[in-house]
């Protein structure tokens, strides 16, 4: 949409109630720069709902290579798919640590995404001018692994947490930027950048774990609360702030396995921890297979057809990550051989053959209690 048009559309909530709205440009508010560069991020204001509201599209095709817009619709989807989990799995609006999606249109045509305007300016924009005050400290810390905490109960993992979608108000912590967000368990993809992305998930090795973003979160407070840039990578001087060492330890370290969970951070820092319902039902899961669905026949309308290795995640087990150093911490240990079976029958056959044999006994059983 240019600066003088208005657009009509239906879309759907969160919770997949129909509603309508009529947008018209808002150029007298900021926005930032969406993380994809096919993206527009625009200010806008609803004439039907009287909100201002942020949408979130795909750019009108531009001479750009078929697999650029396709990730961008991809973009796009992991927006809107992250933002439907957390609104559904929440039971209500998610907390106000966390970006809110109001609706979308999931359409081939012209799909977007309505989000709440976010709150405050990035981090790295406050932190380009000043270093917290102290009395922001402790909010920052906790409103950060609040963030975490509802991300691991609905099981989305951001993977792009940084100081550029880490936006504080001088009050609270808000994160937002979802465009590279996932659902945990899936194999990992090679997405974001180092330091702020841990090392297996750039190394896209193992499965997606809420503990990668305890990894770029941990970077991110330290540097809010250090004043030390760690951009460059390297290793961090914990020594010198011994308080910060102890609420960060073990989130460094060499695998997903071994950080500590984004509860216990919050235990750490605030002593307690809001109940939450653990997993996610199924309705989502069912959901999640037809926005899948979905997603092939918006990268069919714009002409994209997978090569053979286009880089999506494979079925079945994943590797595992390579030990790296982390920031500050031991060296890693070895890690241990996986050996493979090498000829004869593997786990999986035998767990087939022993449902076949219980299966001819339910048989037998039924034919003698049928026949005598």
């Amino acid at each position: 949409m240019n600066e003088h048009s208005a657009v009509e559309a239906a879309y759907l909530t969160p919770r997949r109630e129909s509603a309508r709205c009529r947008l018209v440009p808002a150029p007298d508010r900021t926005v930032d720069a969406p993380a994809h560069p096919l993206l527009d991020l625009v200010a806008v204001h609803d004439e039907v709902s009287g909100r201002d509201l942020l949408r979130l599209s795909v750019r009108p095709l531009d001479g750009e290579r078929v697999q650029d817009r396709a990730r961008a619709f991809t973009a796009l989807d992991n927006e809107i798919l992250a933002g439907v989990r957390l609104a559904r799995a929440s039971h209500g609006p998610p907390p106000a640590e966390l970006s809110r999606l109001v609706g979308y249109r999931d359409d081939p045509a012209e799909p977007f995404a309505l989000l709440e305007p976010y709150r405050g300016e990035p981090l790295d924009a406050v932190l380009g001018r000043r270093l917290l005050f102290e009395e922001e400290r402790a909010a920052f810390r906790e409103g950060l692994f609040r963030a975490l905490f509802w991300l691991q109960a609905c099981e989305v993992v951001h993977r792009d947490i940084r100081p550029g979608t880490v936006r504080w108000d001088g009050g609270g912590v808000q994160v937002c930027g979802f465009t590279s967000a996932t659902v945990a368990g899936v194999a990992r993809e090679s997405v974001g950048v180092g330091p702020w992305a841990s090392h297996e998930q750039r190394a896209a090795v193992g499965r997606c774990d809420p503990r990668d973003d305890v990894w770029s979160a941990g970077l991110v407070l330290f540097q809010a609360l250090s004043g030390h840039d760690v951009s460059g990578g390297g290793i961090l001087s914990l020594d010198g702030h011994p308080g910060l060492a102890v609420q960060l330890e073990g989130v460094f370290a060499g695998e997903a396995e071994e950080r500590p969970g984004a509860g216990e951070l919050l235990a750490r820092v605030s002593g307690a921890v809001p109940p939450h319902r653990t997993g996610v039902g199924d309705h989502l899961r069912q959901g999640r297979t037809r926005f899948r669905e979905n997603r092939e026949r918006k990268r069919l309308a714009a002409g994209w057809a997978p090569p053979d290795g286009d880089g999506s995640a494979p079925e079945g087990p994943a590797p595992r990550a390579p030990a790296a150093p982390a920031p500050g911490g031991p060296p890693p240990r070895a890690a241990a051989r996986e050996e493979e079976p090498v000829g004869g029958t593997g786990r999986s056959g035998y767990v087939g053959l022993a449902l076949l044999l219980v299966l001819m006994v339910a048989v037998s059983v039924a034919l003698f209690l049928r026949f005598g």
